[in-house]
């Protein structure tokens, strides 16, 4: 009996180690016969590109001296792309930067090769265009859309003609209408520059069931969602923070861990101390607002897992672009780390000319020297000087004694300072409040075309009680550059 005992527990153990071992075989058969080899090479007029990222969204190789790469693709992967080399210039097709080849998933061997143009311009010094939120429901709302594109060729065109420009939109780009992307690709390429594209929650499939598949039409309008590029100095990165959990309209703020992971590759060949731009939609702290959001709020309004992607952008002085909120502000995330959140191109979803926290309807320039940035707000149909803007004493009702100064680009390095009657007073006190002008625009169910329309709070706010009502009130507003800015009010 006992015999019988130990042959049958042999047997099973015979049985399980099979069992085990056949599951390794195939599902490592399986995991071979879904990875896809791509093979190619990197090409500018004849000349070979050697140290050329290569990549499928997962992994990432690099091009060798005759700029030849190999590259075994997870199966899974869309696209084989490159991050353009500083000093190079991808093909533009519809405003869009060609830098993606599709993968054939029916050839387990393939061949793809990139064809790249060297710049005639030098990219030490460079400037692009950020805006956020074009956000566009209907044809109406194009008609308007093309306003702020005309706006935005004024800027561009007012550059040195050697200053070579780019534009990125940090998503939101339609309104869930995502048979738009084409009329979008039209006039956004009205603005003869490369136009880069972040996906946001208004850009996703909300009809597939995953995460993973929740880009596919954004992806076949712009290519992949994530990925980098380099201008002179600079290493841009374009991130997809927007996480579809499979429910409904449903997401969270949060970068997953193949981008992660994918990130801590592509910044191997970056230098630490270099500068790096990360543009995704979702602003990765939620900070405009004088209360703490709830739970819910933040998990839609900010990046969950941000310290993680803090860790690997310690190494360098960043900048985070983000969009989402339709109002602006400034955060120094950590001591190298600086996150503007932007006002919305569409201000408050075009139902008016400016957003819910009265920052105008606008985008923001960004101008490069060497490895530095400055950059300004700039409104639609304004001056570059307008940065903010004056109301009279008793124009918000809770401060009927004050005049109120409503600084759009505002960040803790700037000043706000006012004079009564030529003499200097001091700095102007910020405030948690509503912008007078949004509020009278948008009120909880008084808009026709979107009733949940409301007034945000903003803190780029600033009052001050003059001792004379009646005395001339001078404000000057000096940025973080030294550029100053005057207003009065009579």
């Amino acid at each position: 009996k006992n015999v019988k005992i130990r042959v049958n527990i042999m047997n099973k153990r015979s049985l399980i180690k099979f069992l085990f071992c056949s599951y390794f075989i195939i599902t490592g058969a399986l995991v071979f016969a879904g990875s896809i080899t791509v093979k190619g090479k990197v090409m500018s007029n004849g000349k070979a590109i050697p140290s050329v990222q290569i990549t499928d969204g997962k992994s990432i190789v690099l091009t060798d001296k005759n700029g030849k790469f190999n590259l075994e693709t997870s199966g899974e992967s869309e696209y084989v792309y490159y991050s353009l080399p500083s000093g190079y210039e991808s093909p533009v097709v519809n405003g869009i930067p060609v830098f993606f080849q599709k993968i054939n998933q029916n050839l387990k061997s393939q061949k793809i090769n990139f064809e790249i143009r060297k710049s005639e311009k030098s990219q030490s010094n460079h400037a692009f265009i950020l805006w956020a939120d074009p956000q566009v429901l209907d044809m109406e709302e194009f008609q308007q859309l093309e306003e702020v594109v005309a706006d935005v060729k004024k800027t561009i065109t007012a550059f040195p003609a050697d200053m070579p420009v780019h534009a990125i939109s940090a998503g939101d780009n339609v309104f869930d209408r995502l048979d738009f992307f084409d009329k979008y690709k039209q006039v956004i390429s009205q603005t003869n520059v490369p136009f880069y594209q972040v996906i946001g929650n208004h850009d996703m499939d909300y009809n597939n069931r995953s995460n993973e598949l929740s880009a596919k039409s954004f992806s076949a309008a712009f290519g992949p969602a994530h990925f980098s590029f380099n201008l002179g100095k600079i290493h841009y990165v374009v991130l997809k923070d927007v996480f579809y959990y499979g429910f409904s309209y449903r997401y969270i703020g949060y970068v997953d861990e193949n981008q992660l992971q994918w990130l801590e590759q592509d910044l191997k060949s970056v230098k630490p101390g270099s500068t790096v731009i990360v543009t995704l939609h979702i602003p990765t702290i939620y900070g405009e607002s004088e209360k703490a959001g709830s739970y819910t709020t933040e998990m839609s309004n900010s990046v969950l897992n941000r310290q993680a992607l803090y860790r690997i952008l310690s190494p360098y002085n960043s900048h985070i672009l983000a969009g989402h909120s339709h109002t602006q502000w400034f955060t120094q995330a950590t001591p190298n780390i600086a996150e503007h959140v932007h006002a919305a191109a569409s201000g408050a979803w075009w139902q008016g000319d400016v957003c819910t926290d009265g920052s105008p309807k606008g985008y923001t320039v960004y101008e490069i020297n060497g490895d530095s940035l400055t950059w300004y707000f700039k409104g639609v149909n304004q001056n570059k000087t307008e940065q903010f803007k004056l109301y009279k004493a008793g124009t918000d009702a809770a401060f009927p004694d004050c005049f109120i100064a409503n600084v759009y680009g505002y960040d803790p390095q700037w000043k706000v300072i006012w004079y009564e009657n030529g003499i200097k007073i001091g700095e102007m006190q910020r405030y948690w409040g509503e912008d007078p002008y949004a509020a009278s625009l948008y009120q909880p169910g008084k808009n026709k075309k979107h009733s949940w329309l409301s007034v945000s709070q903003t803190h780029h706010l600033f009052r001050a009680k003059p001792e004379n009502p009646t005395a001339k009130i001078l404000v000057e507003v000096i940025d973080r550059f030294g550029n100053k800015y005057k207003k009065t009010l009579e």
